[in-house]
């Protein structure tokens, strides 16, 4: 493997990784009711930073998050739902 895909695969490893630890910061910022989802959700789909528009790729990364963010929130509410009343639905 050359330098420069080494190079790639550690830049890749590090955005992973911060995509992680934003998802967990958001969703315990939510579960403690610091943190609606709606307004952030929001915010992540504008079409510009600062009025520069969103590179492409990011607004897809935007996107993956809100879907990411949803699906926790959605385990969290079933799993809660399960606790509370033994059913799954």
């Amino acid at each position: 493997m050359n330098e420069e895909a080494i190079r790639l695969l550690k830049h890749e490893g590090q955005i992973h990784a911060l995509a992680h630890a934003w998802l967990l910061l958001a969703a315990q910022l939510e579960v403690q009711g610091l943190s609606e989802p709606e307004p952030l959700e929001r915010s992540l789909l504008a079409t510009n930073w600062q009025g520069a528009p969103f590179e492409p790729h990011a607004h897809t990364t935007m996107l993956y998050l809100i879907d990411q963010m949803a699906e926790a929130r959605d385990r969290r509410q079933s799993r809660d739902r399960y606790q509370s009343t033994g059913l799954d639905e």
